[in-house]
């Protein structure tokens, strides 16, 4: 079976990193906070694709954001 992998783009901003999926229709949004390195899923958009996506040094890959 292959996996669907959708591609996360990132915007900085003071409040954090903000991952969004590229694809049409999957809204899922995902929000890294700089000094803690918590991450908050404000969309979690299609669940059954993998994520992924980076932004110098932050990496946000299969066993991070991936939904079971």
């Amino acid at each position: 079976m292959t996996e669907d992998i959708h591609h996360l783009s990132v915007t900085a901003s003071p409040g954090g990193l903000l991952f969004e999926c590229e694809r049409d229709h999957c809204g899922r949004r995902v929000v890294i906070d700089r000094d803690r390195g918590e991450m908050v899923v404000i969309d979690h958009g299609d669940r059954s694709a993998l994520h992924e996506g980076s932004l110098g040094g932050v990496v946000l890959d299969r066993p991070v954001v991936r939904q079971t």
